[in-house]
């Protein structure tokens, strides 16, 4: 009798799991086809996902994951510079990548989005759906801008200082982006490519002639 209740516990205790992964992406970011004037450090200038997956298997080798989630790019500059925005003398507002007058500890511009991931796998090997199985993927994404802003840290009279400031600087209010995938279970490696520009077409920095993409070289695996 007691194994039975303990048995029918455990029946109750699955039937609240979640229909899903909750998924975490870690990547590096650079920037294709960029302005000279626009350099970046490769290892501070990352990207963080964090977005819940529901993956839909068509039979036990094919799958379709749709998502919904929240993104974190932020590019830290090489070179003395950072992004400004000021009202010119028709009041309009414009974007200009100034140079600054000292050598900052760092300096970045930071965009966070809500993101819609979708992906498309296809499973290798024996096995359910996908416990433990090699996979290769294709993914694409689409991404509304929340908020934006630059920071900048330097030491003045040996007091470490940050200055914030919140704007758009431009950017690109949508993302979208492709994506390869290459993994095992709820692990894997991504490469993702922007096929928007970083920033609007019509709000390009004063003084940029060429209106990058991002891409992304990451891992990517299931919290729970």
């Amino acid at each position: 009798m007691l194994r039975k209740m303990i048995i029918q516990i455990k029946k109750k205790k699955s039937s609240f799991d979640l229909p899903g992964y909750l998924k975490l992406n870690f990547s590096l970011t650079t920037l294709s086809d960029s302005d000279p004037s626009m350099k970046t450090n490769l290892f501070p200038s990352r990207s963080f996902d964090l977005y819940y997956s529901k993956p839909l298997f068509l039979d036990e080798n094919f799958s379709f994951n749709p998502g919904l989630g929240l993104s974190i790019d932020k590019m830290s500059f090489k070179n003395d510079i950072i992004p400004i925005t000021f009202i010119d003398n028709d009041g309009l507002d414009q974007t200009t990548i100034d140079t600054l007058s000292f050598v900052p500890d760092k300096n970045s511009l930071k965009g966070n989005y809500l993101i819609l991931p979708i992906d498309l796998k296809y499973y290798f090997g024996s096995g359910k759906y996908d416990k433990g199985r090699f996979f290769i993927g294709l993914g694409a994404e689409i991404g509304l801008m929340i908020s934006s802003s630059t920071k900048i840290k330097n030491k003045i009279n040996n007091v470490m200082t940050h200055t914030k400031i919140k704007n758009d600087f431009g950017l690109n209010q949508l993302k979208y982006a492709i994506s390869l995938q290459v993994g095992s279970g709820n692990f894997n490696l991504y490469y993702k490519m922007h096929l928007s520009n970083l920033f609007g077409d019509s709000t390009v920095p004063l003084n940029v002639s060429k209106n990058p993409y991002i891409n992304k070289f990451g891992i990517s695996f299931s919290i729970f």
